[in-house]
């Protein structure tokens, strides 16, 4: 009997628990940290940031021949760094190219982390 009264305690407490991180408002800044934290939580997604960061602009086929991946992997990454702003895009000829999106507060002070400044 004692070891569902304790069953039903710690129900109640992840439920209350939940409940209270659900009250949690996040400003627009802290929803784009959290979205830009799980992005480049992905191995192969913070070394395309990172490899950005390193050069100016990169093309999708640079990055794929640096990486050892796909060009279409590495297109479906830079897909959903266009969705969340980390990145702006742009098309010389047949190639696509990209780069840091710098004009966004929160970005550059991401990008100088991961320079180590």
């Amino acid at each position: 009997m004692f070891k569902y009264f304790l069953k039903y305690l710690d129900l109640c407490y992840n439920v209350s628990m939940r409940n209270a991180v659900d009250e949690i408002k996040l400003s627009t800044e802290e929803t784009q940290a959290v979205r830009v934290m799980q992005l480049l939580g992905d191995k192969t997604r913070y070394k395309i940031f990172k490899l950005l960061l390193s050069e100016r602009e990169m093309c999708v086929s640079e990055i794929a021949s640096e990486l050892g991946i796909s060009v279409s992997a590495v297109s479906q990454h830079f897909r959903s760094f266009e969705i969340i702003g980390l990145v702006d895009k742009q098309r010389q000829g047949q190639k696509i190219c990209y780069e840091i999106n710098y004009d966004d507060k929160f970005i550059n002070k991401l990008a100088d982390i991961a320079k180590g400044e």
